[in-house]
């Protein structure tokens, strides 16, 4: 049966799959190359310097901004069910090899995928197996990229830059199932739509780090805000764990998530049912097993919130015979535009590293936010704004989490998370 090496670029095979040109020499091997839907058969009995010249015309420079393969294409390529594929990690810091390699891997159900670790300064993946190669087999490396891709040693497109630590002597590789793909994929895309590809992918419900930061951060608002003080919006509220812990302590929360994918899992876990109207809502019951919050969101009004016509936003309420949560696709700049929100605190827990435009606190209907970031985030974005401007004032800074280590995906990676700081603001002239 056929070996693949699937890649994004040409180059890839001499920068990450060299030893496996030496693995298989006494086999054909079939390299798909994504970037240029083609694929070519590297012959058996070939050295791998031979093998790599057929890839030669294939390398291009450019095509950075190419539309992306999808797995029905991926799959036509591969030439049916084949013995071996090769491919990038679904991790990889660079988010197109990335995105090809998790492609890949959902390409033909049921297939065994070998990815490359690739590059990725971030996160750490455990190697099943890491093969050093010979002076020989690295000189064929620097002499196929200086010869045929010499552009990419000088290139302004960080994806393609050839650096030194992207030519590598050891070459790393690890296999996943696909819901591990999954999930790595998602992790690497946690700015993006597809963070949403994966159930949890930060594993707010697995992690020890996670959990402590949450319950932190609940404790946190506690002393802030008491139930009976009035709503509270909690701004990009992903799958709902910090949403739980609340609504278990008897807050009235409205839970805004524009990504479609957190949104209906959001939903779901809180046990939100179909809205037919007013005064009608889903009823939230206890659940089963290790869900924080649960037994308290029984008997709790739940309901979702949708926008409706392009100038305001439709909302379905509910009569609530207890504290109540209302889910939305809101995002921090609706909040800000429509004001239609108003509550006794805002909280932004680990959600302002998309560029927002800080400004838009300003117009937040409330007297009291609570942000939580990472140390670096508050240094470089947050404190700067803060100085500048007149309209809030800091009532208090803590420390949330300690930065840590933690294994990720049952034990396939590891990562540094880097902590949680809290702080809360207040509008000037308020007592906070």
């Amino acid at each position: 049966m056929t070996v693949v090496i699937a890649v994004l670029h040409a180059e890839d095979v001499a920068l990450e799959f060299v030893s496996v040109l030496r693995r298989h020499a006494d086999r054909d091997i079939r390299v798909v190359v994504g970037q240029s839907a083609s694929w070519v058969t590297l012959p058996a009995g070939l050295s791998p310097g031979e093998r790599l010249e057929l890839l030669a015309p294939l390398v291009e420079p450019g095509g950075n901004t190419a539309p992306l393969p999808v797995p029905e294409e991926v799959a036509g390529w591969l030439g049916g069910s084949p013995a071996e594929v090769w491919t990038h990690s679904p991790a990889d810091h660079r988010i197109r090899r990335a995105r090809f390699g998790w492609t890949v891997s959902r390409a033909v159900p049921g297939l065994s995928v070998t990815y490359s670790v690739g590059d990725n300064p971030f996160l750490q993946t455990v190697p099943g197996e890491a093969i050093a190669l010979t002076g020989a087999e690295a000189d064929i490396k620097i002499d196929f990229i200086n010869r045929h891709a010499g552009e990419l040693l000088r290139s302004r497109v960080a994806d393609r830059l050839v650096t030194t630590d992207r030519v590598p002597v050891v070459e790393r590789f690890f296999a996943a199932d696909a819901a591990q793909a999954n999930r790595l994929y998602a992790l690497i895309s946690s700015l993006g739509d597809d963070a949403a590809v994966a159930d949890d992918p930060w594993e707010f419900g697995r992690s020890a780090y996670e959990a402590a930061r949450l319950d932190a951060t609940a404790a946190w608002v506690a002393r802030w805000c008491a139930p009976e003080d009035g709503p509270i919006v909690e701004v990009g509220a992903c799958e709902g764990e910090l949403t739980r812990r609340l609504a278990g302590n008897g807050y009235t929360l409205q839970a805004t998530e524009p990504n479609a994918g957190f949104r209906a899992r959001l939903a779901e876990r809180l046990g939100a049912g179909p809205a037919s109207g007013p005064g009608t809502a889903g009823r939230a019951g206890a659940r089963g097993g290790a869900d924080p919050g649960a037994a308290g969101l029984a008997g709790a009004g739940v309901v979702t919130a949708e926008r409706s016509g392009p100038g305001g936003v439709g909302v379905v309420t509910a009569e609530r015979s207890g504290p109540g949560v209302e889910v939305s696709p809101d995002s921090l700049e609706d909040l800000a535009a429509h004001r239609s929100r108003p509550a006794a605190a805002y909280l932004l827990i680990e959600m302002l590293y998309y560029d927002q435009d800080l400004a838009l606190l300003d117009a937040l209907p409330t007297d009291r936010i609570l942000i939580a970031l990472e140390t670096g985030q508050l240094n470089d974005r947050i404190w700067p704004w803060l100085r500048q401007q007149s309209t809030w004032r800091v009532a208090e800074r803590l420390e949330l989490a300690p930065p840590t280590l933690e294994s990720i995906c049952d034990g396939l990676a590891y990562l540094r998370k880097r902590g949680s700081r809290g702080l809360v603001l207040t509008r000037s002239g308020e007592a906070g």
